[in-house]
């Protein structure tokens, strides 16, 4: 139930290369493309648009200079590092990529037809002239040369004893009138009647089709890898020239036309037809030109183009693109490239490595790379409105299976939607309540949209666009959480990209964790899904290799395929079991352990997410579905966690209901059936409690009637409650359930009287906001709440709000005390005014706060209570100089006239800044220099010791890999282990020492297991001061170049960027490239349990990752100073 989905397209539209092209082939090694035109052999990238080399093919007279000449065939041949190259005249020339050196290794004199080599590249078949088979070997040495139209049947001609023929067996009369005479039907007139060779996978066998000249039919002949006849097909009237064989041995593919339609045909090796497809064309509208299968059989490519174009008019060129599952061929991609001559394909070939990549080169030199990746298209809804559909596409046709109603097995299906024209895309919408429609995309660029009866369509025009952002490189997917809507984009290097949307303008922002650090995946993902785990937004991604990653750290690597739902994850692997992990409970190192459980053991390839159920697609395409227990467990949790108390309380209204007016008809339920069904549901004595707290004392009898309770528990309460004032008596039932809120709202009601009760509540439940606003803003009582709240708050060490709440209410005297107790001295002062308070006592509150203010190094501010409240100009400027603050002491010293002060404080205040300023900065590069030093001799060691471990241990040891970059020089089972053990001991102690522990990894002690991390966060911290001191630098400086310090001025301003020089040079040789990149845990078919398991509880600090952390943009210099 898959569809293909095109993950990216390269396209090269202005490709400068000589001639035109005819043939091509790909080069593995490295990615590029070799073609050959009627003029010269050239290698270029497809997705840089680089020519890399040309060589002509008419210098040395292999082809005609007048370009007339043909290249047959074309084939990359990494292990001579050549190319080989076949012409028609008969030149068989390697061409050495190294030496750039041309070749004629071999010449027949009747010319070629066709070259084709085994794909295990030791031998090499071509088609003369003379209808003959040349074998050679790779080194180009002939083995046998034989015709291709053979007489004989075969060596594995069929035995038979004559009650198995055609002509005994039953046929009925119009049967044998057909049978009576059947002429064979010659090779169509537009076939080219050249032979086709294609080779099987394993390189044991190939086949060749040919015309035969007695017949003048084509017949498909299969010989052994020693050029010896196998067998011969029967006469098939209508065969075509494309030929394939799957190269996973099973079916030769070829087309045949029929009297009423056109199809794919498949041939056994013993020749006999075995299956066929139609294609959706007319008998006589399309011809094929090529049948292609990629390299691991999945995918059948079938060129064609028109066979009767119109008057003055190219040819219509369709490429499409087939699958098979459970004996059913789809349709599932199709391309149309029109009726224009230079963009119809000329070349078209799969790429050898990647299976579902396809090139494709046109006729006017354009290359386009086409990634293709699989993909399953289903609703996302989670509720009971989504009908859990899948849809698969076929052709024109789009196969609906609505899994909530019924699992039905493909290629059967609940329902078909038929489309004009074929389907090439289709999704569900993400929307809740929405998630049944579907939209598809269709080959001519129409979007049809299918909902619960309405269905329209538009035309998808290239020229609209609402936003668009620049990608700096190839993005292959784009992944959208449904849950915060988030869009994460893939690029082709693995790297992420947040996709983000301010006021309608999109931006893209690198993906990073909570941390800061930039998130990328270490292979792109052909499949990926967001999810939240712990909390947090990551990213899973699944790799064609099986390798599966959340985020940036390899969690498995035998994945064949995951699904996340709701907070579930399901895994299903390649040793046939699936797995059910909860992420709202586990962690990513945690997910790795969970892998270990086995759930269920099965044969299959896809997981389709529906719902609390799982189906699973085997090989042949039959379903399973299974419920699994987690899933059932939490959709049987949600449905519990429905029942909320209101609708508690309206079941119990409704059960009073039935016993004050019981049903009239025999068919309604009593109130005692219907009470006996709520407490199968809920528990007595949790539905006795919700019954009272409904005020309504008959319906709290009737089910304490029901409960096992003795009626002296209850009576005597119930008795109670019934005297007491109604506000009174449900603010008693409320407190015994435990409702404070509403008892406190039915208690505000009870009058005065109950006022210091409802205080004591307020105070017990700290319903403080609650109480304020039951009382209005001028009452007694919510003045006395105000108080009792700011108590509270100061209390709770928030002085400043209790200060506010104190203000508003009219408390000035306990509100200034308030914001005092704080340094709040904005309000202080404020409040000191509103007072008001005599000026002498204002004077000395300004002082005090001065003082503190002082004290936390809040120079300004105190400057600010000296001036303008205790009125002391010279304590504000001594306060301001203390500060460093040059420019606003200068201010004030103008503005009160006291020029006194500069030759008293300020220049000897400025000297001595810059004495301690160039001592401090001395004494950070040394500190600097010191670390970066010995972080080069610690990662030494630890390289040292690492090649130590291999002499000992050989390559495969486990312990090896635990040698990161950024890990210590003994670990595993060597010392490193010795302080991971008393670390385990230690993080089971109280806070504190979990805290002392955490500070000894930090440890600056030379051979302390964590060296180099400790190393690495002192420098980041030396870096991190020194670059902040880039403003108090600057404003040093210009006092200093003001009163005509300029040498002690030149001085510091060298030193300070020598030194910030020191630090950005020095970054390369901090942060190495495989510290940047991170590590993953050691894992793969070396590792054991317990490596695995050291490479994850090594307790290891995060290693701290290059940041920005130079404030370039703020200029600092003065260019008025050498």
């Amino acid at each position: 139930m898959r569809n293909l989905s095109l993950l990216q397209r390269f396209s090269c539209v202005d490709l400068s290369i000589p001639g035109s092209p005819q043939c091509l082939t790909i080069r593995s090694e490295t990615g590029t493309v070799l073609v050959a035109s009627e003029l010269a052999i050239t290698e270029f990238d497809p997705r840089t648009e680089e020519v890399y080399k040309e060589v002509s093919l008419t210098a040395d007279d292999y082809l005609p200079e007048d370009g007339s000449g043909v290249v047959v065939a074309i084939q990359d041949l990494p292990d001579q590092e050549s190319v080989c190259v076949a012409t028609a005249s008969g030149d068989v020339i390697l061409y050495n990529l190294n030496t750039s050196q041309l070749e004629c290794v071999g010449s027949v004199e009747s010319g070629l037809t066709g070259m084709t080599w085994s794909p295990d590249q030791e031998l090499v078949t071509l088609t003369t002239g003379q209808e003959t088979i040349i074998m050679m070997t790779k080194d180009f040495e002939p083995i046998t040369e034989v015709a291709i139209n053979q007489d004989d049947f075969g060596e594995d001609k069929f035995i038979t004893v004559g009650w198995g023929k055609k002509e005994t067996q039953f046929h009925g009369s119009e049967g044998k009138r057909s049978l009576a005479f059947q002429p064979v039907q010659p090779a169509l007139p537009w076939d080219n009647r050249k032979p086709r060779i294609t080779w099987r996978g394993d390189g044991q066998f190939f086949a060749v089709s040919a015309v035969c000249p007695q017949t003048g039919a084509r017949k498909v002949r299969i010989w052994n890898r020693e050029c010896v006849l196998q067998a011969t097909s029967e006469v098939v009237n209508g065969l075509e020239q494309p030929l394939c064989w799957k190269p996973s041995g099973s079916l030769i593919a070829s087309t045949q036309r029929h009297p009423n339609k056109h199809s794919v045909v498949f041939m056994e090796k013993n020749g006999l037809l075995h299956g066929d497809f139609t294609l959706p064309f007319g008998k006589e509208q399309v011809k094929v030109k090529e049948l292609l299968w990629n390299s691991d059989s999945t995918v059948l490519a079938v060129w064609m183009e028109d066979l009767k174009p119109r008057e003055n008019d190219h040819p219509n060129t369709y490429i499409q693109l087939w699958t098979v599952g459970n004996y059913h061929w789809y349709l599932k991609q199709s391309s149309h490239f029109g009726n224009e001559a230079l963009r119809a394909p000329a070349c078209v070939c799969w790429d050898p490595e990647k299976p579902l990549r396809l090139h494709l080169l046109t006729r006017g030199w354009a290359s386009y790379t086409y990634d293709w990746g699989w993909s399953t298209q289903r609703s996302h809804g989670n509720d009971c409105h989504d009908n859990a559909s899948v849809a698969v596409i076929d052709g024109d046709k789009i196969l609906v299976t609505t899994f909530r109603q019924c699992v039905i097995p493909p290629p059967m299906c609940a329902f078909e939607l038929q489309l004009p024209v074929p389907v090439n895309l289709v999704t569900f919408h993400s929307q809740a309540q929405r998630t049944n429609e579907l939209a598809a995309l269709t080959a001519d660029g129409h979007i049809y949209v299918y909902g619960q009866g309405e269905s329209y369509n538009l035309k998808l025009d290239s020229n609209i666009m609402l936003s668009d952002v620049p990608v700096d490189g190839f993005a292959i997917s784009l992944c959208h959480g449904l849950r915060n809507g988030t869009v994460a984009l893939q690029l082709d290097d693995g790297q992420i990209r947040k996709v983000q949307m301010d006021s309608s303008e999109l931006s893209l922002t690198e993906w990073k964790d909570s941390t800061g650090n930039t998130i990328n995946f270490p292979r792109p993902c052909v499949q990926t899904a967001l999810s939240t785990l712990s909390g947090e937004e990551h990213l899973i991604g699944l790799t064609e290799r099986s390798h599966l990653y959340i985020s940036d750290s390899l969690v498995a690597s035998n994945i064949s395929s995951f699904v996340v739902y709701d907070d579930f994850l399901l895994l299903t692997t390649h040793s046939h079991m699936c797995h059910c992990l909860n992420l709202s409970t586990l962690s990513i190192k945690g997910i790795l352990g969970s892998i270990q459980f086995f759930l269920k053991k099965l044969m299959f390839f896809l997981s389709l997410l529906l719902l609390s159920k799982d189906a699973k697609e085997m090989p042949r395409g039959n379903l399973e579905t299974i419920h699994h227990r987690a899933l059932v467990l939490a959709q049987l949790r949600k449905g519990l966690d429905r029942k909320t108390t209101p609708e508690l309380e309206i079941a119990l209204q409704k059960v009073h209901e039935l016993r004050v007016n019981p049903p009239s008809g025999s068919n309604g339920a009593s109130a005692e059936e219907a009470l006996k069904y709520l407490l199968f549901l809920v528990n007595v004595n949790e539905l006795y409690e919700h019954s009272l707290g409904t005020y309504d004392f008959d319906l709290v009898l009737m089910v304490a009637e029901k409960s096992q309770k003795d009626p002296k528990e209850y009576l005597p309460f119930l008795n109670m409650l019934k005297t007491l004032e109604p506000n009174y008596q449900r603010y008693t039932i409320d407190k015994h359930l435990k409702r404070y809120r509403k008892a406190l709202h039915h208690l505000s009601k009870c009058g005065e009287e109950h006022f210091t009760e409802l205080l004591s509540l307020v105070k017990d439940q700290r319903l403080y906001s609650d109480a304020l606003e039951l009382y209005p803003s001028d009452s007694e009582q919510y003045k006395t709440l105000s108080v009792a709240y700011a108590e509270h708050l100061v209390e709770q060490q928030q002085a400043e709000q209790a200060g506010l709440l104190l203000w508003r209410c009219g408390e000035n005297a306990r509100a200034l005390q308030a914001f005092i107790s704080c340094t709040s001295w904005r309000n202080t002062l404020a409040v000191a005014t509103h007072i008001p308070l005599p000026p002498e006592q204002l004077a000395l509150l300004a002082r005090d706060l001065a003082e503190k203010l002082l004290e936390a190094r809040r120079h300004a501010e105190a400057a600010l209570c000296l001036e303008q409240y205790a009125k002391d100009c010279e304590e504000a400027i001594s306060a301001l100089i203390q500060g460093a603050a040059w420019e606003e002491a200068l201010r004030l010293i103008y503005l009160y006239n006291r020029q006194d002060i500069i030759e008293t404080d300020l220049k000897s205040a400025l000297l001595d800044a810059h004495s301690n300023q160039t001592s401090f900065l001395e004494s950070q590069k040394t500190l600097f220099i010191r670390h970066k030093n010995r972080l080069a001799v610690v990662r030494e060691l630890k390289a040292k010791a690492r090649l130590e471990l291999f002499d000992e241990d050989g390559p495969d040891c486990a312990d090896a890999e635990l040698y990161s970059e950024a890990s210590s020089v003994l670990t595993g089972s060597h010392l490193g282990s010795k302080y991971s053990r008393s670390n385990s001991r230690i993080s089971s102690r109280s806070s504190k020492n979990r805290r002392k522990a955490e500070g000894k990894k930090h440890s600056l002690k030379e051979g302390s297991p964590f060296e180099d991390i400790a190393l690495l966060n002192a420098l980041i911290q030396i870096i991190t001061i020194v670059d902040k001191m880039r403003e108090e630098v600057h404003s040093l400086l210009k006092a200093l170049v003001l009163f005509q310090f300029d040498g002690p001025a030149s001085s510091l301003q060298r030193d300070y960027g020598e030194l910030l020089q020191l630090m950005e040079t020095a970054l390369p040789e901090i942060w190495t490239e495989n510290l940047q990149h991170g590590q993953t845990p050691f894992t793969g078919p070396n590792s054991t349990a317990n490596s695995i398991m050291a490479s994850f509880q090594q307790q290891r600090p995060a290693v701290p990752q290059q940041g920005e952390y130079f404030q370039n943009t703020v200029k600092w210099k003065l260019s008025i100073l050498k």
